[in-house]
């Protein structure tokens, strides 16, 4: 069996001091790369592999990111988070998942113990709508610049942190658009909207195309409700128990959307011939329903991508904010 090898064994085999193998598999730019080509090719003959913990920590920093999900029983959050964790992989960056429960006192506890647990960056994926004392401790994390900080699904770039969100509200708006088109007035909203930053949008788009249409709200088919399975189906029961007539409905998620196909079907109401419907985050599941669902899909590879880049070049990014196009995506439902 091979003996494992260490610093001391690179440095014997490449050459030069155990300072200089350190200062090489850390990237130090005062190595030359004649230097550090011999040392990587002594430790890959060796089979070494540096511990990236130890030098993320002799930096003063570790080398974990924590992802911090604002749902994690949300299908988009699981998806998200397995293509960030592989762009970090390719960064030697290790990834930390922190379910915030939509808590504000869980994100307050994990901002306040950010420099203990000395992490490398901090992403917040979530759509509830800050508390204005955590948006406080997140600007002044970003003014002081001591490890990056990224949203994605909140427009947090006013408090100085780089942002990537979707443009819910044109998605929602051109789904209604086609509602009305193939199915008239009539067209119920179930989805988030108090609390919820991208619910928000989403709810402003629904109200857009019925605008655009020459159509009043109803508010009696307004249905605000979590972003869960059961939220959906209860309130599409609520909603036929109290005999309102409706043709289609918009989902603020493709859990909802499913939740409500499941009220539908167990009333037997035929979709899309009764009531036609659409979600949002092209859940696995959604293709697979019968029938499959129509929804906006998510760009969870890209903005692992936008994530990685901003990671590798954090010192010299500007606050800005990305806006990605959800695509809409046509299937049985509607």
């Amino acid at each position: 069996m091979r003996k494992k090898s260490g610093i001391l064994e690179v440095a014997r085999q490449a050459g030069v001091s155990s300072a200089s193998v350190s200062r090489a598999l850390s990237g130090h730019p005062a190595v030359s790369e004649n230097m550090k080509a011999r040392v990587l090719a002594a430790a890959a003959d060796l089979g070494f592999h540096p511990n990236q913990m130890a030098q993320g920590l002799r930096r003063g920093r570790s080398t974990t990111v924590g992802l911090l999900v604002g749902d994690i029983e949300q299908g988009v959050y699981a998806s998200l988070t397995k293509e960030i964790q592989a762009a970090l992989e390719t960064l030697g960056l290790d990834l930390l998942l922190y379910n915030l429960g939509h808590s504000h006192d869980r994100l307050k506890n994990i901002l306040a113990r950010s420099d203990s647990l000395q992490l490398h960056g901090i992403i917040i994926a979530a759509s509830d709508t800050l508390s204005n004392d955590n948006l406080a401790v997140l600007s002044q994390k970003a003014a002081e610049q001591h490890f990056p900080i990224l949203a994605i699904g909140l427009s947090l770039h006013g408090q100085g942190i780089p942002s990537i969100v979707y443009d819910d509200s044109e998605a929602v708006m051109r789904s209604v658009s086609h509602l009305i088109a193939t199915r008239g007035p009539g067209i119920a909203y179930l989805g988030r909207i108090g609390g919820s930053a991208s619910g928000t949008k989403r709810f402003s788009g629904y109200k857009a195309a019925l605008a655009a249409h020459g159509i009043q709200i109803d508010q009696r088919l307004v249905w605000d409700a979590a972003f869960r399975y059961r939220a959906g189906h209860d309130s599409v029961e609520r909603a036929l128990d109290a005999g309102l007539a409706f043709r289609a409905i918009q989902a603020g998620s493709d859990e909802l959307a499913l939740g409500a196909m499941a009220a539908l079907n167990a009333r037997g109401l035929r979709i899309p011939e009764d009531v036609a419907i659409v979600g949002i985050g092209n859940i696995e599941s959604s293709a697979y329903s019968s029938p499959s669902l129509t929804t906006h899909g998510a760009a969870p590879e890209a903005i692992a991508g936008l994530v990685a880049e901003r990671l590798q070049k954090w010192q010299s990014n500007a606050p800005e904010i990305i806006t990605l196009s959800r695509p809409f995506i046509r299937r049985a439902s509607a």
